[in-house]
């Protein structure tokens, strides 16, 4: 009995493990193990194949269920739907990967050769279905394998070759291996209880120290570039501003009216913590009055900025009317404080699809499309000519969703950006941990493009990320009854204590202050107010290209040409290759 129900625990033991290692749960040790478990239920498995295919696709499904539970707040009740749908699709490919797990699974009994080409077949299918998830279906790439590991620094430097497909990959192929290796240390000890011929090197697996080689060389690259003091050199002040504005109620006008006055009470209390550039979210100002098309709002945009004394760069809207034909763009703007609103704006190139857009082969659903629709699509990259501190500085802002794209970073970077923003509106994802999922995709546009990027949501997770995909300390402005300043009220200028070398340190304790987003005093990130952060940057990546930079998604290409291969093999039978023969 227990032998027929203990794969069906390792089963779905490896699904919890695999969506515990996610945000909001957080447990990133997880994602080097999950798979792992998956492999022994699939060795074990007594029951037939299709109860294989049924128990593993509902597995995948729970466990994308769970992950993205937080989407029913997305416009209600269609959010319902849309969690079920979604997390059904992305199930999907995790299935498809389960079915070829089973099927090509590494035996005990194999020789070393064909268990490695097995592990690197299931390694490459995991990349390259991430990889075929980031364009069809309108495109998903939400949480590869690698995001799982966002606030571990010395895990995602790799994404620096390979982007965040090389972490997912060495994941992936640590846990097999160390599956792998669970395998033949169970069938050497059987074979010695019963008397076989168990062998002397019964239990070694190679594969197992190839795959701890490849997680050492990833905080090899941590320690051989640590940041160092003599480095980092702090560009400039950023300003950050939450209105916690739910987004469907800035088409209310009264509402509206109220979200600008908050809105500027926030920015200017800004002044008092002498920053150089303030960062507005995506949707700043309500939609119904884009800074482009509506009257009075570039106005109203400029006029806070001049009192600012500094530039602003925020996510906003601009519509046109050409002759009766109505084009409207969810878009990015830079506003100086000298000259006013440059024109030259960024229009956001992947839209949400059934919130931005319809997909032309969604045509029957007509009024599934929130009030925010039908807008037109951006088609490249914009860089801000930004005068901060007397020196321009290049900003390319990506808007909301689109961080999880890797490759509009790099078309970014490959327009000159020195420096990424990311404006979003987090206020759709409700307070559970949509907005922690969306943020660590910014850690990996960081990392892997070693640009300093700067990251401003409605209410979420606002923060600023340095070269190596760490958030830097942020701090929250106060009133001066001392609480979180929300806009009401009177602002405190903020008293900062440093130490000899520059440091920030906590009032409280007077010990360095440590990255952080923006939060409260419950260390909630779900609130109205503003704060500020140094944006940092380090001198040994200046004029640095990475190698994801200039070659892009090579390796999720790579490891499908090398799937196709092995499948083309093995039905010729791999094992009649005299190279995988024992």
């Amino acid at each position: 009995m227990i032998s027929r129900f203990l794969p069906v625990v390792l089963l779905f033991l490896g699904f919890a493990l695999y969506a515990a290692s996610f945000e909001p749960f957080g447990a990133a040790e997880c994602a080097y193990v999950f798979s792992a478990l998956l492999m022994w239920a699939a060795a074990s498995w007594k029951m037939p194949a299709k109860s294989w295919a049924l128990c593993s696709l509902f597995g995948a499904w729970a466990a994308w269920l769970a992950l993205l539970a937080w989407l029913r707040f997305v416009y209600p009740p269609s959010g319902y739907f849309f969690a079920l749908a979604l997390s059904l699709i992305l199930a999907l490919f995790f299935w498809v990967w389960l079915l070829a797990l089973k099927k090509f699974l590494p035996s005990a009994q194999e020789g070393f050769l064909l268990r490695l080409s097995k592990i690197l077949f299931l390694s490459g299918l995991w990349v390259a279905l991430e990889w075929i998830r980031s364009f069809i279906f309108t495109g998903f790439p939400w949480l590869l394998l690698a995001h799982s590991q966002w606030l571990r620094p010395a895990a995602i430097q790799a994404s620096s070759i390979g982007g965040a497909y090389l972490v997912s990959f060495i994941l992936i192929f640590f846990g097999l291996a160390l599956g792998v290796y669970g395998l033949r240390v169970w069938a050497w000890h059987r074979s010695k209880i019963e008397g076989g011929n168990s062998g002397r090197f019964g239990r070694l697996t190679p594969e197992f120290y190839i795959a701890a080689l490849m997680v050492m060389a990833g905080v090899f690259m941590y320690i051989s570039d640590l940041p160092k003091k003599q480095n980092a050199q702090k560009l400039f002040r950023v300003g950050l501003v939450q209105t916690d504005f739910a987004g469907i109620l800035n088409w209310d006008a009264s509402m509206g009216r109220d979200n600008l006055q908050v809105l500027k009470n926030l920015t200017l209390s800004l002044k008092k913590a002498e920053v150089d550039i303030v960062a507005w979210s995506e949707s700043a100002t309500p939609p119904m009055w884009p800074v482009i098309g509506a009257e009075g709002m570039r106005q109203w945009c400029e006029d806070v900025a001049s009192d600012l004394g500094a530039p602003i760069i925020m996510g906003n809207g601009a519509y046109f009317n050409n002759d009766g034909v109505a084009t409207s763009y969810n878009a990015a703007f830079y506003v100086s404080e000298k000259d006013g609103l440059d024109e030259n704006f960024y229009a956001k190139q992947k839209l949400v699809p059934f919130g931005e857009y319809l997909p032309s082969w969604c045509f029957f659903l007509k009024e599934a499309v929130i009030p925010v629709g039908g807008m037109a699509a951006g088609q490249k990259s914009v860089v801000f000519d930004c005068l901060v501190k007397n020196k321009i500085r290049k900003i390319s802002p990506i808007i909301c969703y689109e961080d999880i794209f890797p490759q509009l970073g790099r078309s970014a970077a490959k327009a000159g950006a020195e420096i990424l923003y990311v404006c979003t509106n987090d206020s759709w994802y409700g307070r559970e941990g949509g907005a922690w999922q969306h943020a660590a995709h910014s850690a990996f546009q960081a990392a892997s493009l070693r640009k300093p990027l700067i990251r401003a949501s409605v209410n979420g997770l606002s923060g600023v990320f340095d070269q190596y995909g760490r958030l830097v300390p942020c701090f929250a402005i106060r009133s001066e009854e001392g609480g979180i300043y929300d806009g009401s009220g009177a602002s405190a200028r903020p008293f900062e204590l440093v130490d000899a070398d520059g440091n920030q340190l906590l009032v409280k304790t007077l010990k360095i202050a440590r990255g952080c987003p923006l939060a409260n005093d419950e260390g909630s990130i779900y609130f109205r107010g503003a704060g500020y952060a140094d944006l940092v940057s380090y001198k040994n990546f200046e004029g640095v290209e990475t190698f994801y930079a200039k070659y892009g998604d090579w390796l999720p290409k790579l490891c499908l040409a090398y799937a196709i291969i092995f499948l083309f093999l093995n039905k010729n039978s791999l094992t009649k290759l005299s190279i995988f023969k024992r």
